[in-house]
């Protein structure tokens, strides 16, 4: 404990001096107080001596020892009050804590919820500790020894008071979701005591073991596997295989009721599963193959990643009723073997690539009914291949009306090609990239692409006219420069007309929304909705029937509001669009929050 307010290593240079007295009350009843007379300390003396080196004397030695000493009491006197103040603080802060828990006390008993009736509670507990909320923990066992542990919401609520404990406790309902990671014998007394409680509901669980050991018994969960609802197992292949898997083969019994499964592990294996899930909808398989022996016609979502591209076909080919595909860090193979035989996904309507996928993955299947389609990088500084997901579209000869590009790094040649081949859609999302060491410009060169054609070259213009045809473009496929200088402004209209057949060769000519995430480019944006927005009524005053952009949401990304005059560029991009929003064009634009 410090005896002094100064450290002793300070500077007497570097301290204030007071220039008259200084007085702590301790006491308002009594005049106990703490005075240090300031001005009666030869302060600037002691310290014009200290700076110039001064040798005292024999008799000012003794003079200074005394007045030393008389420091010294000082402080100790000083130290003695503040220890004294400081019990009385600590005496005080505890009765103000008995007060407040005093005062709480009686907010909760007069607190409106106290009177709600029971089967209103139990609809309040049923949202908080049932579903998601309840199961919600991190997959990703690798991490979970830096995560905070947390107790699950039913043991949270069935805490609050007796009322409460009772009514959580009488409501099976409550212990159907829960999640855990680790497998000791607290673990698995935890599973015992929602599988009790919950009855002969069926139960949601989310479980992740980290440890490496050898044998893991089954888990108490196999033998009421006929209750299964929505599952989520994590951890290494061992603890998966033998804890679950295994005994689940084994048992003869089937999930009947498991209408989701959630399976990681920490590296690619595979594992041979007879059973049939009759209402199995949605699988999701990280790291881990499933060998089905019998085709699953019920699972309709389907999320893979971390496997190899053959293992993901021959999951693929056991799931014909699939709809909703997401794929991610596809691998190549470890023995190259001949090119798989195209599989064709007729049931594909959405399609998610979270890259790295390897273009083997993408050749070897055909979706021809494919509606949504999404390209997101999940890691930075990768650039796009085009060959193969341009090839998936190419070969699926299908007519995707969404499309998502998520931190994507698409090179003008490749992006205009992969415009190309989606003429009919009607959705559009761009996302930046979030690194400003991005290879190309994807968010600059869409919004340039989608104008007008008088932002392409005329050799980009002949080559989307020989490629597309006449009947795409809805006009003739050869321009001359007269035609070029005619499209000098795309928003306006012609009296001969000609401007329409230019609006025709617009690409994506059916797109009605443009959700756009970038830093600000006023300019080209104004671009696109200046070409895609038509007059009220054109020269007869009739009413045109084209497909013109309907909305326009766009926010600007985090990183570059501060290195950027968004707000002023903001007013200035909202005052543009007005007319716009006027003629009925729905504007959305979202800035966040500078930081003060």
């Amino acid at each position: 404990m410090k005896s002094s307010c100064f450290s002793s290593t300070r500077s007497i240079a570097q301290i204030t001096w007071p220039t008259k007295q200084i007085s702590t009350r301790l006491c308002d009843k009594c005049d106990h107080s703490v005075h240090l007379d300031a001005q009666l300390l030869d302060f600037h003396d002691v310290l014009a001596r200290s700076r110039s080196g001064y040798n005292p004397t024999a008799s000012e030695r003794l003079t200074y020892l005394a007045k030393l000493e008389e420091t010294r009491c000082e402080i100790d006197r000083h130290e003695k009050e503040l220890r004294r103040l400081r019990e009385v603080t600590q005496k005080l802060e505890e009765q103000q804590r008995l007060l407040q828990a005093f005062e709480g006390g009686i907010k909760r008993m007069i607190s409106p919820i106290q009177s709600l009736p029971l089967e209103i509670l139990g609809v309040i507990f049923q949202y908080v500790c049932c579903g998601k909320d309840a199961t919600d923990i991190a997959n990703n066992y690798n991490f979970r020894p830096y995560e905070t542990k947390r107790r699950l919401p039913t043991f949270d609520v069935s805490s609050v008071c007796i009322r409460w404990h009772r009514l959580v406790t009488s409501m099976p309902i409550l212990w159907t979701s829960f999640g855990n990671d680790g497998f000791n014998s607290k673990s698995q007394s935890l599973v015992l005591t929602f599988l009790e409680r919950s009855r002969s509901n069926l139960v949601d669980f989310r479980l992740s073991n980290n440890t490496v050991q050898r044998g893991f018994p089954p888990s108490p969960l196999v033998s009421h596997c006929n209750r299964w609802r929505h599952v989520s197992i994590a951890g290494t292949f061992l603890f998966v295989s033998k804890a679950f898997l295994e005994p689940l083969v084994n048992c003869g019994e089937t999930p009947s009721n498991m209408m989701s499964l959630d399976l990681e592990c920490d590296s690619s294996h595979s594992f041979e599963i007879p059973i049939v899930f009759p209402s199995l909808e949605s699988l999701v398989l990280r790291g881990f193959i499933l060998g089905f022996e019998t085709p699953q016609y019920t699972v309709t979502t389907l999320s893979l990643s971390k496997v190899t591209c053959n293992d993901a076909l021959s999951i693929l080919v056991h799931l014909p009723n699939v709809e909703s595909l997401k794929v991610e860090d596809i691998r190549q193979d470890d023995i190259e073997d001949d090119p798989p035989v195209p599989l064709v996904l007729n049931k594909m309507q959405t399609l998610t690539l979270l890259y790295p996928v390897w273009n083997d993955f993408l050749t070897s299947i055909k979706c021809p009914h494919l509606a949504s389609l999404c390209l997101c990088n999940s890691r930075d500084f990768r650039r796009f291949e085009s060959r193969a997901t341009l090839s998936l579209l190419d070969q699926s000869d299908c007519a995707p009306t969404y499309l998502s590009l998520q931190n994507m790094s698409i090179h003008r040649e490749e992006l205009l090609r992969l415009l190309r081949l989606v003429p009919s859609l009607t959705h559009l999302d761009v996302e930046e990239p979030i690194t400003f060491f991005y290879i190309a410009d994807t968010v600059g060169c869409m919004l340039d692409l989608l104008a007008a054609p008088r932002h392409l070259g005329l050799q980009e213009r002949n080559e989307i006219s020989d490629s597309s045809g006449d009947e795409d473009l809805g006009g003739d496929a050869s321009h001359s420069d007269t035609d070029e200088d005619s499209e000098s402004d795309p928003g306006q209209e012609g009296e001969d007309g000609s401007d329409e057949d230019d609006l025709q060769e617009l690409l994506l000519p059916q797109l009605v929304e443009l959700n756009l995430s970038l830093k600000p480019r006023n300019e080209l944006l104004l671009d696109v909705v200046r070409s895609r927005r038509p007059m009220l009524t054109n020269s007869l005053g009739h009413s045109t029937d084209r497909t013109w952009l309907r909305t326009l949401r766009m926010r600007y990304p985090n990183p570059f509001v501060r290195t950027q005059l968004v707000p002023e560029q903001f007013e200035a991009l909202q005052k543009s669009l007005k007319p716009f929003k006027e003629e009925g064009l729905d504007v959305e634009i979202k800035i966040p929050v500078l930081d003060v």
